[in-house]
């Protein structure tokens, strides 16, 4: 549950970020969402699932808005 909840609340704030661009949240918080990866492999799987998720949901916001 830790889990999802750690990758919820980055995916959350990388949508603000890239969304509204008017802030930076200093990148410590982003490592300390991550620190409790068992292995390099699983810290790159968080960071690139979190990414995924944050630019296809983004996405979808702006072509349901903007088209």
């Amino acid at each position: 549950m830790g889990f999802v909840k750690r990758f919820v609340l980055v995916v959350v704030n990388m949508i603000g970020e890239l969304w509204m661009g008017f802030y930076r949240r200093n990148s410590d918080y982003y490592d300390h969402q991550t620190s409790e990866s068992k292995s390099k492999i699983g810290y790159y799987a968080f960071i690139i699932g979190a990414t995924v998720a944050t630019v296809g949901i983004v996405g979808w916001m702006y072509n349901r808005i903007y088209s």
